[in-house]
């Protein structure tokens, strides 16, 4: 009962009992020497924090300085004026790769470019891009404008590639993983040069079946080289540099297209536009041999 005697002397005693338990103070060397001795675990180190990443501004200028002098020098052909503009694309890269070796955070990392598979996969990814942008830009006039053919049935001939590029996709990233990123690519690129270089005959533009094989073939051979080059720029760029290898895999599917189109606006009216694109394309061919051969195991066969 509340306020009785009986329960007032028990909160008493237990008033009293807690404060005999309250915790005294200790001294330091009490507590040192009443402390279970414990085995010294492993250092923790904490890094410091990384100073933020600056943008390299001169050196984007200067690879942008040095794309546009080649594209408009690509695109001037035979022009009086193409000479100094390929000339000035030279000096700019000559002096945008002297600035990258000595900027602190530069554009294009030094680590990334003594990869060699990674430098071999950017090449084939300009070489096989700017080959196809530069072929589906000739045919458009070669159908249309040559051919007398409309834009519907233009465009239908050119329905593989699409199709075959969708489904070579997944069909080469298998291959890859059983003959290796170079073959795969190589193959690719084979395929690719022999679709555009197929498409510079008459014979075989004159027929509706033959041009749907031959845009197969560049769909196809487009597929595997573009699949196989990404994953090896990708996976082998060092780990601190994995957004530099992506943004470096994205610029040079960006700059193929402008070079091929560049390179096949003067060679249209000649008609050598395709012939020119399937040597671009062929130069694929040794880009893709730098990329790394068939995985451990791959080539002998499995045991019991």
């Amino acid at each position: 009962m509340i306020g009785s005697p009986a329960g007032a002397g028990a909160e008493s005693g237990a008033a009293v009992a807690g404060a005999s338990t309250r915790p005294q103070p200790v001294s330091a060397t009490t507590a040192a020497a009443a402390a279970p001795a414990l085995a010294p675990g492993p250092d923790i180190t904490v890094n410091p924090p990384q100073p933020a990443r600056s943008l390299d501004l001169p050196g984007a200028c200067l690879l942008g300085l040095a794309l546009a002098c080649l594209v408009q020098g690509l695109a001037h052909g035979a022009v009086v004026g193409a000479v100094p503009a390929l000339v000035a694309a030279g000096v700019a890269g000559v002096v945008f790769v002297r600035h990258e070796r000595r900027a602190v955070w530069p554009l294009v990392p030094m680590a990334m470019v003594r990869r060699g598979p990674v430098v071999a996969g950017l090449g084939a990814l300009v070489a096989a891009s700017a080959a196809l942008s530069g072929t589906l830009f000739t045919a458009t006039y070669l159908f249309q404008d040559t051919l007398g053919q409309g834009a519907l049935d233009a465009a239908q001939r050119m329905v593989p590639l699409p199709l075959l590029m969708v489904v070579g996709a997944p069909v080469s990233a298998v291959v890859k993983g059983r003959v290796g990123a170079r073959r795969t690519a190589v193959g690719g690129a084979v395929l690719l040069a022999a679709g555009v270089l197929l498409l510079a005959w008459p014979a075989v533009t004159a027929s509706a079946l033959a041009t749907g094989a031959c845009a197969g073939l560049m769909g196809a051979g487009f597929g595997a080289v573009m699949v196989t080059a990404t994953s090896v720029v990708v996976h082998q760029a060092p780990e601190e540099h994995a957004g530099v290898a992506g943004g470096l895999q994205q610029t040079a599917m960006n700059t193929g297209p402008v070079l091929g189109v560049a390179l096949a606006s003067p060679l249209l009216p000649a008609g050598t536009a395709l012939p020119a694109l399937a040597a671009v394309a062929a130069l694929a061919v040794p880009a893709a041999l730098g990329l790394p051969g068939p995985p451990r195991g791959a080539d002998t066969p499995a045991g019991p």
